[in-house]
């Protein structure tokens, strides 16, 4: 089994012959990769700056498949050319090495975002995004196996692979664009709905030579919210849904907030997803500060869980905001005169 998925790995990045798309890497916890999710998302938060970092690791009780790292720095910046607006400009680095193989890709993007705001109170948002980096594949063969190297029921690792590689590195720039619109109904309520368009060149991801193998766009959409139940209890609705080529993932749930101030721990979460057709998301985490750490695992309900037995992947995210000391305005007063 674990050859199997080594090879469907390897098919899927390589453009094996009669697989000629390829696909993206990606995070249960979306809501909390902002930068790799949508492009706009850069300094849609509130604060100066924000740090993000999150880590996967995927089908690791039965076999060597995914590890998944990723972090982004963000710069927020106020009333930029038009009152009432802000934009922001974020670095990314997401990083995934993938079976015995190693099968590695490192992706660096710079991202830019601008925000302008409208209505008779200021409660709408609308925002757009751009993206411009370059991306690194590459492969260790040596730690591959193949059918040509066993004769009978035996492995000889000195037999021809009677595979051709053409190369073990490529190297490709890729681009994105997004949009946002925020809605505040008041300060019980926000919803916010995204649209983003990651690798609008279609490079081509091949390790053959004249291979027909290109990355396809992606197309993202994600819809989530704030709503105040009562008192200090609140629910964020979270949705996306994927597009690349002939794949697709639907993501639906939510998370329950508890705001909570003993020793400055401010919020707790817990709540859970559902990937259609893959897996069941369990998700929980807290807010000290300005500092929100969250854990989720992934509960697989695919096919393949009659080899992981129900075992998916852990995910850990952990995003600062960090907000410059704004200097203290006292109220506006008058003194009365002393003889009245």
């Amino acid at each position: 089994m674990k050859k199997t998925v080594l090879i469907l790995i390897l098919a899927i990045f390589t453009g094996y012959p009669g697989l000629i798309q390829a696909q993206d890497i990606h995070f249960s916890q979306f809501f909390a990769s902002p930068l790799y999710t949508n492009p706009a998302n850069a300094g849609n938060f509130e604060g100066d700056y924000r740090f993000v970092m999150n880590n996967k690791n995927q089908w690791n009780s039965f076999t060597d498949a995914y590890t998944t790292f990723a972090g982004s720095f963000e710069a927020g910046f106020g009333n930029l050319f038009i009152p009432d607006s802000h934009a922001g400009a974020g670095i990314q680095i997401n990083n995934d090495i993938a079976g015995d193989g190693k099968l590695g890709t490192t992706q660096f993007y710079l991202n830019l975002a601008y925000y302008i705001t409208f209505g008779k109170t200021k409660q709408f948002m609308l925002g757009a995004g751009f993206s411009a980096g370059y991306v690194m594949h590459g492969i260790n063969f040596n730690n591959l196996t193949f059918g040509n190297q066993y004769t009978g029921e035996q492995y000889d690792p000195y037999s021809q692979t009677g595979e051709v590689w053409t190369y073990d590195k490529i190297n490709y720039p890729d681009f994105g664009a997004g949009a946002n619109f925020i809605y505040k109904l008041n300060p019980k309520l926000t919803l916010q709905s995204g649209f983003s368009l990651i690798h609008l060149s279609t490079p081509a991801k091949s390790f053959f030579e004249n291979s027909e193998a290109y990355l396809p766009v992606k197309y993202s959409f994600t819809v989530s919210g704030d709503y105040n139940i009562k008192d200090d209890l609140w629910v964020e609705p979270q949705f996306m849904a994927m597009f690349q080529q002939d794949y697709r993932e639907v993501n639906a749930g939510g998370l329950l907030r508890f705001d909570y101030n003993p020793v400055s721990l401010q919020s707790v979460y817990f709540g859970g997803l559902v990937r259609a057709r893959d897996a069941g998301i369990v998700v929980f985490g807290l807010k000290y500060h300005n500092v929100r750490m969250t854990l989720n695992y992934d509960i697989n309900l695919s096919k393949l869980s009659t080899i992981s037995r129900g075992k998916g992947g852990m995910e850990f995210s952990l995003i600062y905001i960090f907000m410059k000391p704004r200097p203290f305005e006292s109220p506006y007063y008058r003194k009365c005169p002393d003889f009245i």
